[in-house]
């Protein structure tokens, strides 16, 4: 489950700690463009290695609350419910941990089809 996001997570740390490397040695030796171009390259693989960080984090969330909820659990949906909400009105990932579902979606959609009629 969490092999290839731990990967890449490592693999972006590596990366960013090298292109830091090269952006010193590049400032060292008075380079600057190459020094700002490969400071450019530290933050978006920083940038990937926190969001496979979230990404992981997300996903051990959601197995837990999905282990209870097979246990009997009742626990509380995860905040924010899923990783779409928030971005979307209405629109829930498949993996929502609140109440909203496809088919609690289509029904509602369905009865609003009905009172239209």
């Amino acid at each position: 489950m969490t092999g290839p996001a731990r990967r890449y997570q490592h693999a972006a740390i590596a990366g960013a700690i090298v292109l830091a490397a090269a952006a010193a040695g590049s400032a060292a030796q008075h380079a600057l463009v190459p020094a700002c171009l490969f400071g450019l390259g530290v933050l978006v693989l920083t940038e990937a290695a926190l969001r496979e960080h979230r990404r992981l984090k997300r996903r051990r969330l959601e197995a837990d609350w999905t282990r209870a909820r097979a246990l009997g659990h009742t626990p509380a949906p995860l905040t924010p419910c899923c990783l779409l909400n928030g971005h979307a009105e209405d629109i829930h990932d498949q993996n929502c941990t609140s109440g909203h579902t496809l088919a609690a979606f289509l029904d509602r959609i369905e009865q609003q089809h009905r009172r239209d009629e």
